[in-house]
Order: structure tokens, then sequence, then C-alpha cells
């Protein structure tokens, strides 16, 4: 199912071959962590639009400092920043800390545990 969407995205032109693989990766390297497949989407859609935009040389977004902060007092934080290096090897792109700082508030929110 996410590779689909990520097969749409590149079909439409919206992403590039190159992004479309890079993110086929990442999704194969995290489903052994079996994470909420909603959650997932919202990870690969924004990763997959992300190094398209700065491989674009497009306007890269900031995260707020406040929700910043917020983010990295997280108790999944840590392993987030393992995850994201894991994972940001293989990037067909330099990834700006501004843009890095969104994957992490994802996989935070990833990581996170249902209660």
């Amino acid at each position: 199912m996410l590779k689909d969407r990520i097969e749409i995205l590149r079909s439409a032109a919206v992403i590039n071959d190159n992004v479309a693989q890079y993110v086929n990766k990442v999704i194969d390297a995290l489903e052994k962590y079996q994470f909420d497949e909603s959650k997932m989407e919202m990870f690969t859609t924004h990763l997959a639009m992300a190094v398209q935009r700065i491989m674009t040389n497009g306007e890269v977004e900031h995260l707020d400092e406040s929700i910043w902060s917020e983010v990295k007092i997280f108790d999944t934080f840590n392993e987030a920043k393992q995850v994201y290096a894991s994972i940001i090897s293989d990037a067909p792109t330099q990834i700006p800390e501004s843009e890095e700082k969104f994957l992490l508030m994802h996989l935070c929110n990833l990581l996170q545990k249902e209660s």
C-alpha cells in the first residue's frame, strides 16, 4: 500500500525515479518496526516530497522552535535519531537541518507507543 502511494507520486511526476527508489528502500528498512500504516503514509509522503523539493532547490520548511523544543523531549527522540541516521545515509541529496527536524518529528510520532 505504501509503495503504491509512492508509485502514484512517481507516475504523476510529483517525484522522480531516484526519490521513489529511495523512499521504497526506506519503507523496506522500516518494515521491521510494524508501524501504524496511517502514520507511515504521512512519514513516507513527507519524506518523498521533502527530498524532491530539496533536489529541485525548492523552499525548505522550517519547524517552529516551540514545536522543536517539544519534539526534543519525546521519550522516543534518541531512538528517532538512530532510525533517522540509518535511513538517511542512502538519501539522493543532502537533507538540511530544517527538514531533518520535520523528519525527526515524524519518526518520534511513529515510534510513540499507543496507550
